[in-house]
């Protein structure tokens, strides 16, 4: 048995096809962390190449709830908010602490965690939210579901915008500590990368695909399109929220500000260009607009071509971003990708060749051992 590397919208069935679906997935994640390792130890692109995985985690919770439901989402920028709040204060010294919240309730105010603890309360908070939130958005489905999400984003806006005591309300809030690495970026994309490979491939993800192409089908096939449109939501609002938590300590200062309509149309450009409905998708649109922000951003500042110094209007990035978007859907609706993913696959061996072939019901001739002459 050999092993070869497709790219297929598919999953050979079993535990090994599921397996070999998980570590496909886990290459191409390996793929941008090393080139990403190569860019990071430019001083200039440290900061860029860590801000490219926190994308690459948001768009791939993204797509997980979007690739596998079809329900397009403008609202998981809310658990990205969520996320990063429910983790900045977790990791916050309790020194800090009652300097910057001084009004924060006693259980939250007398204790501090670490950086992976930290990760997992964004991201628990964030699925937490979802949980609560999705047994009345997931009832919905198309254009119904879209605006209900955009709503749920609007209000934990202002929310968070009017909960002083925990937030500091529309001010920044500030002391969160820097505990981003490459290192915990990176490791923290391969996990959910992992996560999410392998919920789409399980019975779970089956479930809410099957609900999405062929929802009367699966509902008489005993398939509940509310549990499998929810176990997607939640999933994906945990990995959302775990690239808040790691913003969070990234940028050390935000507010409610920070996760709004920018945010969210940038996630959703990164998706629809990758493709919506693959992780390889994900990972690729992630770094094609990454690469293309980071270019007009340089030449917005001026470049120097063949000695002429060359000056973009400011605000030039966002334009291509809506030009690119515009033409990905009109030439290519379904991204560079589409749904389709980077797989191991087992291939069987090749049989070993007879000499050539002989016409079916042909008689294999019979050696008698002596030759032409003595016959």
């Amino acid at each position: 048995m050999m092993l070869r590397l497709a790219l297929r919208t598919d999953s050979p069935p079993g535990l090994l096809g599921r397996l070999g679906a998980t570590a496909g997935a886990l290459l191409a994640a390996g793929v941008v962390t090393l080139l990403g390792g190569l860019l990071f130890m430019a001083p200039t692109m440290a900061e860029i190449v860590l801000l490219f995985g926190i994308n690459a985690i948001l768009v791939i919770g993204f797509q997980v709830f979007v690739g596998n439901t079809g329900i397009v989402s403008f609202g998981h920028v809310a658990f990205m908010a969520v996320g990063a709040y429910a983790g900045g204060i977790a990791a916050m010294p309790v020194l800090d602490k009652e300097i910057t919240l001084p009004d924060l309730p006693g259980p939250l105010a007398g204790f501090a965690v670490g950086f992976v603890p930290a990760l997992l309360i964004g991201g628990g908070a964030a699925a937490l939210l979802a949980l609560l939130t999705g047994p009345a958005l997931m009832r919905l489905s198309g254009a119904a579901a879209s605006i209900a999400t955009l709503g749920l984003l609007i209000i934990v806006s202002n929310v968070l915008a009017q909960a002083t005591p925990l937030t500091r309300g529309p001010q920044s809030l500030f002391s969160v500590p820097e505990n981003t690495t490459f290192a915990g970026v990176y490791i923290s994309l391969a996990a959910m990368v992992a996560l999410s490979a392998w919920f789409k491939w399980s019975g779970a993800g089956l479930r809410a695909r099957a609900v999405r192409d062929q929802p009367a089908a699966a509902e008489a096939a005993g398939v509940s399109v509310l549990r499998a449109r929810l176990w997607a939501f939640v999933l994906s609002a945990f990995i959302t929220g775990v690239a808040g938590a790691l913003y969070a300590q990234l940028l050390t200062a935000f507010s409610p500000g920070s996760f709004y309509i920018p945010q969210l149309v940038l996630v959703v450009a990164m998706a629809i260009v990758g493709g919506i409905g693959g992780i390889s998708g994900a990972l690729l649109g992630t770094a094609v607009v990454t690469v293309l922000n980071e270019l007009l951003r340089r030449v917005e500042s001026g470049v120097s071509v063949a000695g002429v110094d060359v000056h973009a209007p400011s605000g030039i990035s966002f334009a291509a971003l809506g030009v690119a978007l515009i033409l990905m859907l009109r030439w290519r609706p379904a991204g560079l990708l589409g749904a389709a993913e980077v797989q191991f696959e087992a291939r069987p061996p090749v049989p070993a060749d007879d000499g050539p072939a002989r016409p079916a019901g042909a008689v294999s001739p019979v050696t008698t051992g002596r030759s032409p002459a003595e016959g």
